[in-house]
């Protein structure tokens, strides 16, 4: 869970933690009582798994792309990119990753990044 979970967490809830404290336990969340605001708090569970799962592929194409080396071949007087079989096949399903992204009501906090991609 990332710190806007737990800042929604304590939202839901109307308690307080210290949930960056390197002192924070499980005796902080049974105090939140956690047990009375099961379908909110398993809405904002579930909510940041899927969060995390874009985010990791969004990290996923970035690297991808970052650490592309292309290959330039000369062509009379210009160079152009070598075989393109990785190429494409990379855009095909990255760009199918991105779109099943946007239809994702979870991309919100995403939008900009998946949106640029």
């Amino acid at each position: 869970m990332q710190e806007r979970h737990w800042k929604k967490l304590m939202q839901i809830t109307g308690k307080e933690i210290a949930f960056q404290s390197p002192k924070f336990c499980m005796e902080d969340l049974i105090r939140l009582e956690l047990f009375k605001y099961n379908d909110d708090v398993q809405e904002l569970v579930d909510a940041a798994a899927l969060e995390s799962k874009i985010e990791n592929k969004i990290n996923i194409i970035s690297h991808t792309w970052d650490d592309y080396d292309f290959i330039f071949l000369d062509y009379k007087d210009t160079n152009i990119i070598g075989p393109l079989d990785e190429i494409v096949e990379n855009v095909e399903t990255q760009s199918l990753d991105l779109m099943t992204m946007m239809a994702s009501k979870y991309v919100e906090e995403f939008k900009e990044t998946v949106t640029k991609w």
